[in-house]
């Protein structure tokens, strides 16, 4: 199988912008409060994430489904952060 100049320039920035959330999830694991993430801007990447996966779907495009599916785990395990600590006093 030979990988086009396309298909890898999505692969990396597939794989940058979706572990972009990442460092915000391990903010929150390690200081154990989420007060200052926006629920709202999480919800709208989220969405997005999840659109961008369905037309990766109907486009049958690997990268656009792959990196949107990590993209929306990721960004969604940071509003699952942001509701589990509510009202968590901050350590």
């Amino acid at each position: 199988m030979q990988l086009d100049l396309a298909e890898l320039i999505g692969i990396v920035a597939g794989a940058i912008g979706s572990f972009a959330f990442a460092p915000q999830a391990l903010k929150i694991i390690r200081d154990k409060s989420a007060e200052d993430v926006s629920t709202v801007t999480y919800v709208m990447v989220c969405v997005g994430a999840v659109l961008w996966l369905i037309y990766g779907l109907m486009r049958g495009s690997p990268a656009i489904i792959f990196w949107n599916f990590v993209a929306a785990a990721l960004a969604g395990s940071v509003l699952v952060l942001k509701v589990r600590l509510r009202g968590r006093p901050t350590p």
